[in-house]
């Protein structure tokens, strides 16, 4: 699934940040909130591995975690797919897309992909030495 189709609206954080994107309709999300809600609970594991949240409407994009942002200008939801209201992208440090999913993800899953990932294994083991 590893492909860069977000553009160099996302190039600044490549190589930096992993980034776990949110598309929702409207700024004020239920399923937004619950999917923040369970990744709050794990923010040092979040930090740990380099992960950004950026939640993302039509036209706008800000930080949520591990910083929250000021809304800024933005194209990137159009890459979300049509057919879903919701949507989280999982993006690695390469800039290319890992998961994609129309639902609230559970942070585990988002962290047992990630540390399946050769450069997640090469941190961790840094981190060891």
């Amino acid at each position: 699934m590893s492909q860069a189709i977000f553009g160099q609206s996302l190039d600044k954080y490549q190589w930096k940040h992993r980034l776990f994107l949110v598309f929702t309709e409207e700024a004020e999300s239920n399923l937004l909130q619950e999917q923040l809600k369970l990744l709050k609970k794990k923010k040092e594991e979040f930090e740990e591995r380099k992960l950004k949240l950026i939640h993302v409407i039509p036209g706008k994009q800000r930080e949520l975690l591990p910083v929250q942002t000021q809304w800024q200008n933005s194209e990137l939801f159009q890459q979300k797919k049509k057919d879903s209201g919701f949507e989280v992208v999982l993006i690695g440090l390469d800039g290319g897309a890992k998961l994609r999913e129309p639902k609230i993800v559970q942070p585990e899953e988002i962290f047992d992909l990630i540390d399946s990932m050769p450069m997640r294994q090469a941190e961790m083991r840094r981190k060891n030495n």
